[in-house]
C-alpha cells in the first residue's frame, strides 16, 4: 500500500461521517420483502451451484438406471371388450321398479358381478378353453415337473394341479376388471406380448360369462325351490310350539309387568352408583389431605394458606425473624432487644401451631365423616342390586323363550317369500349381460412407455439431487458466508480472509507455516518446507491460512487484512478500539496469524503497535515471528519479574513491538485477572496506539473470557466452512456473559473460488493475478 492510501486511511479514523461513526447493527442489515425473497432465491442458487456434482450424479444415476429398465422390457399389449350388466328382473313390478329407485343391493349386485368377472373359476374355463396351460408365456408359472424336480414321490396330480395354480395367478395378475363410472359397463382388459392372445382372452372371457350367469340361474332356481319347500313344513310346526311354550311361561310366573318394574329398579340402582361414585370420590379427596395433614404437611389443606390470620401470623413471624436476625449481627443473645424480639417469635409459632391443629382437627372429622356416608351408601347399593338381579333371572327364561318365536316366525315368513319369488322366476331364460364390444387386436404396446419413463426418471432424478443437496447444506452447519454470521450469530462480519490455498495458488510475501517455519520469498509451501522447520524435520499439519503479508503485497489476502483494519478502525463510534483481543471457539482457527497481520497492518499506518501473546498455554507468536529467546515476557511481568519496558521485543516489522508470552506459568487463568494485568495494559495504552492480544479459545479456557472483559473490543475468528455455528454461538454467549464487547467475526481461510463468493470478491482474485509477477520482482528485491 502507497503512502497516500496510507493517510487516507489514518483520516478516515479521525474525520469520517457521523453515520460511519455509529456502531455496527445487525438490525440494520434487514431487507424488504421483495429483496429478502430475491436474497433467498440466490441462496438457493449458491446451493445448487455449490452441490452441483451431487445433483448431476444423482441425476444421472437416476436417469441411467430407468433407461436400462425400460428398455429390458419386452412390450406389453392391452385388448378391451366392454360388457353390460343390466339389473335382473323378478318378473314382478316393484315400488322402487315403479319409481326408478336403486337402493344398496343393486350396488351390490354390481360388485359381486365384477368379482365374478375376476373369479378363478371363470379363469379356469377360459384357459381351458384356450389351452393356456401350454402357452409359453403362462407356461413357466407353474411349478417344474417331478422329474425335473428331483421329487419322484410326489403324485402327479397334485404337480398338476400346483401347475395349473401357477398359470391361473399369472392369468389374473394380466387380467384387469374396470368399470365405467355412471353406468353398468365393465371393461374388461387382459395384458400379454403376443397382440393376438390378448383379444383372444377378453373375448373368451365374455363369452364364458354370459353362459356361466345363465347357467348359474337355472340351478339356483330350482335347487332353491325344492329346497324352500322341504323347510318350511318343519318350521311351521316349530313356530307353533315355540309361541304355546312362551304363553305358558308367562302365565305361571306372573311376569306380565316385568318390563316397567325392571325399568324402575334399574333407575333406582343407577342413582345409588352414581351417589356412592361421588361419595368415593370425596373420600378420596379428604383422605388424601388427612394423609397429608398426619405427615404434618399442612400446605395441602385447601384453606390454611389463604386464611387471613394464618397469613398476618406468617407475616408477622417473618419480620420478627428479620429483626432478629439484625440484631444477633449486632448484640449477643443475652440483649434484652433480642430476647424480648426471640419471645415474640415463639409466641407467634405457637400460634399458627394452634391454627394448623385446628385445621388438623377439622380435617380428620370430614374425613371420618366421609367413611360413614360411603359405608351407607354401599349398603344400599348392595340392597339395590339383589332385587335388579331377582328381577333379571326371571325374565331371562321369558326373554329366551320370545325371541325363539321371533327367530321362527322370521324365518317362517322369509322361507314363504323366497318360494314365491322362485316359482316367479323359475321360467326366466333371458341373460341380463350381453356384450357391447369384441376385444379387437392392438395395434401399440401399451408398456413400456419410453419417453413418459425418461420423463419421469429426468423429474425424480433432479429433485432427488436437489434433496440430497439440501439434506447435506442442511447437515453441514459450517459458517460459509457473510450471511451466515449474520443470520445465525447475530454479529457483523468484519473481514474474510482468503485461503492461501484457493484454486491451489499460495499467497506471496512473507510466508510462514506452522511446523515449517517462517521466511521470505514466494510464500508457497513447497519452499516454506526448503526454509523452515520443526527442528527434527518433519513436516506437520499446516494451520489455515498460516500466512504473514508484506508491505508490498497486492494479493487478495494483503487486501483482506487492510479492509479488516478499515471496518475495526470504523467499527465503533467516537474512536477507533485500542485494546484489542483475538479469540475464537476452538483450537487451529488462525487467530495467532489474524493477530500478527492486523498488527502488521495497523503498524503499516505509522501507528505505534503492540502485539501481547496472552496464549501462556500455548504461545506461538515468538515461534512466528523468529524473535530472539528471551526470559522475560507476559508472565514475568504479571508475575513481577520484569518490568513492562524490559519484556518488550522490537519486531523486524518497523512500529511493531511484541510482549511475547515469556516463561509458560502454571496458573495462567489467575495471572490474567490480576489486577497486574490491568496495570499492564493502562501502560501499554499509554505508550502504544493500538494493542493487540492473541487469547486463548473461550470454550476451552477462561482466559479468553477474563481479557475480553478487560478489552475495548473482543473479534471472534471462525475458520469459515469448517466450525459449526453452535460452537460459535457458545462462545458469543460465553462473551456475553462477562460483558465483552463482541464487535464482530473474521472469517477466516476462506475459499473465494466457491460459488458463494463468486462476484462478491472477484476484484481481489483478479487483482492478484495482475500483480503476481510485480510482488514476486519486488519480494526477490528484498
Amino acid at each position: 500500500m502507497n503512502q497516500a492510501s496510507e493517510r487516507n486511511e489514518t483520516s478516515l479514523t479521525t474525520t469520517r461521517p457521523a453515520e460511519l461513526a455509529q456502531p455496527i447493527n445487525v438490525a440494520s442489515y434487514a431487507v424488504g420483502t421483495e429483496e429478502g425473497q430475491a436474497l433467498f432465491l440466490r441462496e438457493y442458487w449458491d446451493i445448487i451451484v455449490r452441490r452441483r456434482w451431487t445433483i448431476l450424479a444423482t441425476f444421472l444415476v437416476v436417469v441411467v438406471s430407468v433407461a436400462i429398465a425400460t428398455l429390458k422390457q419386452r412390450p406389453v399389449y392391452r385388448a378391451k371388450a366392454i360388457v353390460q350388466i343390466d339389473k335382473e328382473s323378478s318378473g314382478v313390478l316393484s315400488f322402487k321398479d315403479l319409481f326408478g329407485l336403486e337402493g344398496w343391493e343393486d350396488e351390490l349386485y354390481l360388485e359381486t358381478a365384477y368379482k365374478n368377472l375376476s373369479s378363478r373359476t371363470l379363469a379356469r374355463r377360459v384357459i381351458d378353453k384356450l389351452q393356456l396351460d401350454k402357452n409359453p408365456e403362462f407356461a413357466g408359472s407353474g411349478e417344474t415337473s417331478p422329474a425335473k424336480a428331483g421329487s419322484k414321490d410326489l403324485n402327479d396330480q397334485i404337480w398338476v394341479d400346483r401347475r395349473m395354480q401357477g398359470v391361473m395367478d399369472g392369468f389374473l395378475g394380466c387380467l384387469t376388471i374396470n368399470p365405467v363410472r355412471r353406468s353398468r359397463w365393465v371393461e374388461i382388459m387382459f395384458d400379454s406380448h403376443d397382440p393376438m392372445l390378448s383379444a383372444r382372452v377378453v373375448n373368451a372371457l365374455a363369452a364364458n360369462y354370459v353362459q356361466l350367469n345363465l347357467e348359474v340361474k337355472w340351478d339356483a332356481t330350482y335347487k332353491a325351490s325344492d329346497m324352500i319347500s322341504q323347510q318350511l313344513i318343519g318350521l311351521k310346526v316349530k313356530l307353533e310350539k315355540s309361541e304355546e311354550e312362551l304363553q305358558r311361561y308367562a302365565k305361571q310366573n306372573s311376569i306380565l309387568l316385568i318390563d316397567e318394574k325392571q325399568s324402575i329398579t334399574s333407575q333406582k340402582l343407577k342413582q345409588l352408583q352414581e351417589e356412592l361414585t361421588r361419595a368415593e370420590a370425596d373420600l378420596f379427596q379428604k383422605e388424601a389431605v388427612y394423609n397429608r395433614v398426619k405427615s404434618g404437611d399442612m400446605t395441602a389443606v385447601p384453606g390454611v394458606l389463604e386464611d387471613r390470620l394464618y397469613q398476618e401470623l406468617s407475616s408477622r413471624l417473618m419480620d420478627l425473624r428479620r429483626q432478629h436476625a439484625e440484631l444477633s449481627s449486632k448484640f449477643t443473645p443475652q440483649y434484652p432487644r433480642v430476647e424480648q424480639v426471640k419471645t415474640q417469635m415463639d409466641e407467634v409459632e405457637a400460634a399458627m401451631e394452634r391454627q394448623r391443629l385446628a385445621v388438623a382437627r377439622r380435617v380428620a372429622d370430614e374425613h371420618k365423616s366421609a367413611q360413614d356416608r360411603g359405608k351407607l351408601l354401599r349398603g344400599a347399593v348392595a340392597a339395590q342390586t339383589r332385587e335388579f338381579n331377582d328381577i333379571g333371572e326371571k325374565s331371562i327364561q321369558y326373554n329366551i323363550l320370545k325371541r325363539e318365536v321371533d327367530t321362527n316366525r322370521q324365518l317362517y315368513e322369509g322361507l314363504l317369500q323366497r318360494l314365491k319369488e322362485a316359482g316367479v322366476s323359475a321360467g326366466m331364460k333371458a341373460s341380463n349381460i350381453r356384450v357391447v364390444d369384441q376385444g379387437e387386436v392392438p395395434l401399440g404396446p401399451i408398456r413400456p412407455k419410453i419417453m413418459l419413463n425418461m420423463a419421469l426418471a429426468m423429474m425424480v432424478g433432479l429433485g432427488l439431487g436437489l434433496s440430497m443437496a439440501f439434506l447435506q447444506e442442511f447437515l453441514d452447519d459450517s459458517l460459509k458466508t457473510p450471511d451466515d454470521v449474520r443470520r445465525q450469530i447475530g454479529l457483523p462480519t468484519l473481514g474474510v480472509i482468503p485461503s492461501i490455498v484457493s484454486k491451489g495458488r499460495a499467497g506471496y510475501g512473507y510466508g510462514y507455516s506452522y511446523g515449517y517455519g517462517y521466511g521470505y520469498g514466494s510464500g508457497s509451501v513447497e519452499k516454506q518446507k526448503q526454509i523452515g522447520g520443526d527442528g527434527g524435520g518433519a513436516p506437520q499439519k499446516e494451520v489455515p491460512g498460516a500466512r504473514l503479508i508484506s508491505p508490498y503485497m497486492n494479493t487478495a489476502q494483503s487486501e483482506a487484512y487492510r479492509s479488516l483494519r478499515t471496518a475495526i478502525l470504523l467499527s465503533t463510534p467516537g474512536k477507533p478500539p485500542r485494546v484489542i483481543v483475538l479469540t475464537s471457539a476452538q483450537p487451529t482457527e488462525g487467530k495467532t496469524k489474524t493477530a500478527v497481520n492486523l498488527s502488521i497492518t495497523l503498524a503499516q499506518l505509522g501507528s505505534r503497535v503492540l502485539l501481547v501473546d496472552s496464549d501462556m498455554r500455548r504461545p506461538r507468536i515468538a515461534t512466528v515471528l523468529k524473535l530472539p529467546a528471551s526470559s522475560a515476557g507476559l508472565s514475568t511481568c504479571l508475575a513481577g519479574q520484569s518490568s513492562f519496558e524490559e519484556s518488550i521485543v522490537e519486531s523486524q516489522v518497523p512500529n511493531l513491538f511484541v510482549l511475547p508470552c515469556g516463561p509458560i506459568p502454571p496458573n495462567p487463568a489467575e495471572l490474567v485477572a490480576s489486577s497486574m494485568m490491568e496495570q499492564l495494559l493502562a501502560e501499554a495504552v499509554a505508550k502504544f496506539d493500538y494493542v493487540i492480544l492473541d487469547s486463548p479459545p473461550v470454550l476451552h479456557v477462561a482466559d479468553g473470557r477474563v481479557l475480553a472483559a478487560q478489552a475495548d473490543a473482543v473479534m471472534l475468528v471462525v475458520w469459515g466452512g469448517v466450525t459449526s455455528r453452535t460452537l460459535v454461538i457458545q462462545a458469543k454467549d460465553l462473551l456475553g456473559q462477562v460483558n465483552a464487547n463482541v464487535i464482530g467475526v473474521i472469517l477466516n481461510n476462506v475459499d473465494l473460488s466457491a460459488s458463494m463468493y463468486y462476484g462478491r470478491y472477484r476484484y481481489y482474485r483478479y487483482r492478484s493475478e495482475r500483480d503476481r509477477p510485480a510482488t514476486q520482482e519486488v519480494q526477490a528485491a528484498d
